[in-house]
């Protein structure tokens, strides 16, 4: 391996350990840790497209191995998704080395093929109140457009039952008795167009590589993007997958900037589409996220339309306002910015409506305005 790729995998997998698993995934972060000075145990991550190389797609295969062709690895023991209950200590990294050593070429295959689908239903109680708010905005029915869609769990946001906590105050909203998704209201703002009435027309989901909720082998790559301790996550996602497999939401294959164009033309004249985003651009280079915010404008100055953004604020708001947004850090992917961008008659806006956890655990609502001026 030469210097700079080691160097490259340094950097990568420490900055992950600190900045991305640390308080989320003490095994995520202790093995990255570790391969931060061992690079040569990450090498297979070399072969995902360099917008790709994130130490998440990496612990991805490595589950993955584990889930189908090493199930009695002795790393599996250390995953409690695996039905692991071995506490982190100094033999993780060893049993990871041995797995490397073994499935090298596997590794190096699913990094170079696959991308992380984290697909995390509990984003929908993160989504439903910019969705409230694009539903008060226009006052129309809404037509769900997600880039990224992976298996759709979030195109059904509407048929989750959302609950939110604060303190004493405990809030539910959506279909009684369904799915619930739980998350934490911090702050002292309440997200309140959580409360408002959200109609919704269609729903399509665009993605690279959809993913068949009914398909057992497909599904299995989404479990393994699950964190090692977020147990409770894997058990909502087997929920979730039964739903979205029951709602049937129409899946495009494609380039979600290429594709979107020709899935907005399919919109009815009597809905407003909303395109929504979480946790996805992150994937698009900086180039590729600057022709979506060019696509959206474009499309935006004929029709009226809501762009519903949950990104870390470089990949997201920043699009839009052409500057950091003051609720948002800049370099951590950890936490997100809720962002509804709205163009009603040409004319766009931009609101900041809040900050997100990773997986739709908590929001803190800080809904503002800010001067639409996408970045050039």
């Amino acid at each position: 391996m030469r210097p700079v790729d080691a160097a490259l995998l340094t950097r990568t997998f420490r900055h992950f350990a600190r900045k991305e698993f640390r308080g989320h995934s003490i095994r995520y972060e202790y093995l990255s840790a570790a391969v931060a000075d061992r690079p040569e145990l990450g090498e297979p991550l070399l072969a995902a497209p360099p917008d790709q190389r994130r130490a998440i797609l990496f612990f991805a295969a490595v589950q993955y191995i584990l889930r189908t062709v090493a199930r009695d690895h002795p790393l599996a023991a250390y995953l409690p998704t695996l039905g692991g209950a071995r506490d982190v200590d100094s033999g993780m990294p060893a049993a990871l080395a041995d797995l490397v050593a073994g499935h090298r070429d596997d590794l190096t295959a699913l990094c170079a093929t696959r991308t992380t689908q984290t697909n995390e239903a509990r984003r929908a109680a993160l989504l439903r109140p910019a969705f409230g708010r694009a539903a008060e905005m226009t006052g129309r029915p809404l037509a769900l457009v997600e880039l990224g869609t992976s298996a759709g769990l979030l195109l059904i946001s509407d048929r989750y039952a959302c609950e939110y906590r604060n303190g004493d105050r405990v809030e539910s909203y959506g279909p009684a008795g369904g799915l619930t998704m739980s998350c934490e209201v911090r702050g002292d703002r309440w997200p309140s167009p959580v409360a408002a009435d959200i109609a919704v027309a269609d729903r399509v989901g665009i993605d690279l590589s959809p993913v068949d909720a009914t398909d057992p082998r497909a599904t299995e790559w989404l479990r393994a993007c699950v964190w090692p301790e977020h147990v409770e996550r894997l058990a909502r996602l087997d929920a979730a997958l039964a739903e979205v497999a029951a709602a049937r939401p129409r899946l495009v294959a494609g380039e979600m900037v290429a594709t979107l164009p020709a899935v907005l033309s399919t919109v009815d004249e009597g809905a407003v589409p909303c395109v929504f985003t979480s946790n996805a651009l992150m994937y698009l280079s900086t180039a590729d996220r600057g022709r979506l915010a060019a696509t959206l404008a474009d499309f935006g100055a004929r029709r009226d339309l809501t762009v519903v953004l949950n990104e870390a604020s470089q990949c997201g708001a920043e699009l839009f306002t052409g500057r950091p947004a003051e609720a948002g850090p800049r370099g951590v992917l950890a936490v997100g910015l809720l962002t509804l961008v709205a163009w009603r008659g040409g004319r766009a806006s931009v609101e900041v409506l809040a900050r997100t956890g990773p997986h739709g655990q908590w929001l803190e609502w800080v809904q503002r305005e800010y001067a639409y001026a996408p970045a050039s």
